[in-house]
């Protein structure tokens, strides 16, 4: 069995891998420069031979019927990027993710976030570069606050766990299935119901994947529906937000601030609103990150890839399975 490794792991992760995948198996760990066409070709030819992909391979590189490709484990939490790409994921290839691997380090980043902008401290930060001393005023409790997340998973669960701990007084979590209750929400509603509880929302979290209904559903119409003085972090998709809508819906005061970890595009134009108000804060898509970034994270992403290979070499269902 050929495994290809596309996903930078640690040595000793790569070593559990090859545990995990048996004697049997021939694991390969590259990383082709797609750039430069010999980067390109040899890429394309370790996929030609790979039963098992572990990583992000190019959808149009996977081949028709006649790949040997079976299984493309990917080490990203959301696949929307193969699930609602214009180039459809092949057909008769099973595609697994890494859901819960990224729960812990985003909620922590949220959590920051909020504080931030609650606390004034992301606007003082900035004052600090030009050696600005001077007070801002209020700051906000979270204590008795009424939270929604957008998106009711791991992540979310994850930040409603750690936001708990600030005596808020509700958190409504927003998913499809409102049926099974999920540790940490307080009350689950669906995605139009949620809508008519914005103006009793102090803080939104928004980490929702990518669909059609999700488009730019924060426009202006619904950014002005949450309460006034009320704060919104996006760590979900960029397309979630309409970040024209928000550069003047934060210009005229009705949000206290908003915590951008994606946008739409990505990044911003140098010209766009938003890198200019002290409202907003910016990052680079850094609240998630894995590789080189977080050792827990690419560990629990080792463990869930290691776990679906020892069930795929002896026939088991795997788990996380999207398609």
């Amino acid at each position: 069995m050929e495994i290809l490794v596309l996903a930078p792991f640690k040595e000793r992760h790569m070593d559990l891998i090859r545990q995990a995948a048996g004697e049997g198996a021939h694991v390969v760990q590259l990383e082709a420069d797609m750039t430069i066409p010999v980067g390109f070709k040899k890429l394309r030819e370790a996929i030609d031979v790979a039963e098992v992909i572990i990583g992000e391979p190019p959808v149009r590189l996977l081949g028709g019927e006649d790949s040997p490709t079976k299984w493309v484990q990917s080490t990203w939490s959301g696949v929307d990027a193969y699930t609602s790409a214009r180039v459809k994921f092949p057909e008769g290839i099973m595609l697994t993710n890494a859901a819960g691997a990224y729960g812990h380090t985003i909620s922590q980043f949220v959590v920051g976030q909020i504080l931030a902008i609650a606390q004034n401290t992301g606007i003082y930060a900035k004052n600090q570069a030009t050696v600005g001393w001077r007070s801002l005023g209020p700051v906000m409790s979270l204590e008795g606050a009424r939270v929604m997340i957008y998106g009711a998973g791991d992540i979310g669960r994850q930040v409603a766990k750690r936001l708990v701990g600030f005596d808020v007084a509700s958190i409504t979590g927003v998913c499809r299935n409102t049926d099974t209750p999920r540790e940490g929400f307080d009350e689950l509603v669906t995605l139009s119901r949620a809508e008519f509880l914005l103006p009793q929302t102090d803080v939104v979290v928004c980490c929702m994947p990518d669909t059609g209904k999700t488009v730019r559903y924060f426009g202006e119409r619904r950014l002005l529906l949450i309460k006034e003085g009320g704060i919104l972090v996006n760590v979900g998709r960029g397309n979630f937000v309409d970040c024209e809508a928000l550069a003047r819906v934060l210009d005229a005061g009705h949000l206290r601030g908003a915590a951008l970890d994606v946008t739409d595009p990505e990044p911003l134009p140098v010209k766009h609103a938003l890198w200019r108000n002290e409202r907003c804060l910016i990052t680079p898509h850094a609240a998630g990150g894995a590789f080189g970034k977080s050792d827990k994270t690419e560990d629990l992403i080792a463990e869930i890839t290691c776990e679906n290979l020892r069930r795929y070499v002896t026939g088991q269902e795997l788990t996380h399975r999207v398609l």
